[in-house]
């Protein structure tokens, strides 16, 4: 048998295995969400082991008995937040209500938590959270002909499709909270600042747009509804090619 400690990854298939534990006390739980307060609070560079043991009221040692390192916690920290609502289920009959849903829930994850971006993919690969993710889009999209190499192509488009929306939006926030535009103003105030510095004779089709009405207000920033139904109608197309007539 190894001697050595095991992997985060291996923690967070053990920790599924045995449930939570009590609440009461120093936990693993309220270990991981000590950290997922303050780095939605402050953001994930705010997080370490001695800023969780004092929300805590415990030294940072006592945290070691729970959590081998700082990368453990954010593991654990990632998997936890990353999980769908409970109660969160999708129908089959519907590929693209279902995949739509997938899709929108974990958009709306990545708002109330932005730092998530920030955990590498590499270490969060194979976590809980992500197989289960993965098998629920695989489940929306079972009644479709797409080959399942294609569906697993597709659930990546989708993520990263969620992530770079969550990023921009993450990033309007901050110029809010910074002072610079209210996030509802976003697009129309980025377009207010093309006005002033992008030359027509440089940047003609920028510029045109910028006139047309491109940046104009009054609309969603980003829109997140509108990227998705562009990559869902391409789906449709896909899936009609592959239907027998």
């Amino acid at each position: 048998m190894s001697s050595r400690p095991p992997s985060g990854l291996e923690r967070l298939w053990s920790r599924e295995e045995q449930g939570r534990a009590p609440r009461l006390g120093l936990s693993l739980e309220r270990i991981v969400e000590s950290g997922i307060e303050l780095a939605d609070g402050d953001g994930l560079e705010a997080v370490s082991m001695k800023r969780v043991a004092e929300r805590l009221g415990f030294t940072t040692m006592a945290l070691y008995r729970y959590v081998s390192s700082k990368d453990d916690l954010l593991l654990l920290m990632h998997d936890t937040a990353w999980r769908p609502s409970p109660g969160f289920d999708l129908p089959v009959d519907d590929w693209r209500d279902g995949i739509g849903r997938w899709t929108r829930e974990q958009f709306a994850i990545m708002q109330r938590h932005p730092w998530l971006e920030e955990v590498r993919h590499i270490d969060r690969a194979g976590t809980p959270s992500q197989i289960t993710w993965m098998d629920l889009g695989l489940r929306a999209l079972s009644g479709t002909p797409i080959a399942e190499y294609q569906k697993i192509e597709l659930l990546l488009l989708l993520s990263g499709y969620v992530f770079a929306q969550a990023r921009t939006a993450a990033t309007a926030t901050e110029g809010a909270r910074q002072g610079f535009f209210a996030v509802e103003q976003a697009t129309e105030a980025f377009g207010e600042l093309l006005r002033t510095i992008v030359d027509a004779g440089r940047f003609p089709a920028l510029a045109k747009s910028v006139e047309g009405g491109g940046f104009a207000g009054g609309r969603p920033f980003p829109d997140f509804d509108f990227g998705l139904d562009l990559i869902l109608d391409g789906v449709d197309c896909l899936i009609r090619r592959q239907s027998p007539d």
